[in-house]
């Protein structure tokens, strides 16, 4: 548990999150084949499905588990962190994973032509150290979330890597959400485009507020698990202390279970 973030918590945004992040970008698993993907480790229930959509999702797992452990020790926006979340999402699925492009690339959708080549190293190092200074100067939540989707739409713009850009970027705001033992923001897949246009248009306010009333929502969801997970816990404590002044007793087969 991380916070207010209990495990159920965790594993149901994980489920929801990476649904809609790759739907987002053209994945057409169901939310029910993500769900036994990642709790389960199952395949999708039908046919037609390939591999890299698989992957695609199941490489959210591990990239939970690398925010998470980052997160609970502070580390900030880095080259490094930025790397290893794109490595972890792009997993199994492409060449050049965790490689600055090499070549230009675009966004779907829309008119104007992300960083050259050349040029992603200094724009990406003027990123982490704009991203760090906003983040650690803000003095309200509000004002940290701002910052963080200002840099996520900067970050889309610039487009550091091949591919998995869009996966990375939702990500990094989520991480930044962690720090601040925030819930999470899942950006909905039917809500594409006009996530899309807010990038486009680099409308942060526009993105802000979706960004505030999905959080809301999702605070009360994390709340909601996290008070299940605290009376659950009260109530097994309870069941112990019983056990320890006789009242009641373990199972007789309790021990060769364990075993």
């Amino acid at each position: 548990m991380y916070g207010k973030c209990s495990q159920d918590y965790v594993k149901d945004v994980l489920i929801r999150f990476a649904y809609h992040s790759t739907g987002i970008e053209g994945n057409t698993l169901s939310l029910n084949d993500t769900r036994m993907i990642l709790q389960y480790g199952g395949l999708p229930s039908e046919s037609g499905h390939s591999l890299y959509e698989v992957y695609e999702v199941e490489n959210h797992c591990q990239t939970f588990d690398y925010i998470f452990q980052e997160a609970k020790e502070q580390q900030p926006f880095s080259p490094l962190l930025v790397r290893n979340i794109h490595r972890l999402l792009t997993d199994h699925i492409l060449a050049d994973s965790e490689q600055y492009k090499s070549v230009q690339n675009y966004i779907l959708g829309t008119d104007f032509q992300t960083t050259e080549p050349f040029e992603v190293p200094a724009k990406m190092q003027e990123w982490y150290d704009n991203l760090n200074q906003s983040f650690q100067q803000a003095r309200t939540f509000d004002e940290k979330l701002t910052a963080l989707i200002k840099s996520h739409i900067e970050f889309e713009r610039i487009h550091p890597f091949s591919d998995g850009n869009g996966r990375t970027g939702r990500m990094l705001i989520n991480y930044g959400l962690i720090l601040e033992q925030a819930p999470l923001l899942v950006i909905e897949r039917n809500y594409r485009d006009q996530y899309i246009q807010f990038e486009t248009n680099q409308d942060v306010k526009g993105l802000v507020n979706y960004a505030k009333e999905k959080l809301t929502n999702e605070q009360e969801r994390m709340d909601n698990f996290y008070q299940t997970a605290k009376k659950q816990r009260q109530f097994e404590k309870e069941q112990w202390e019983k056990i320890d002044n006789g009242e009641t007793e373990l199972p007789k087969d309790f021990f060769e279970n364990d075993n």
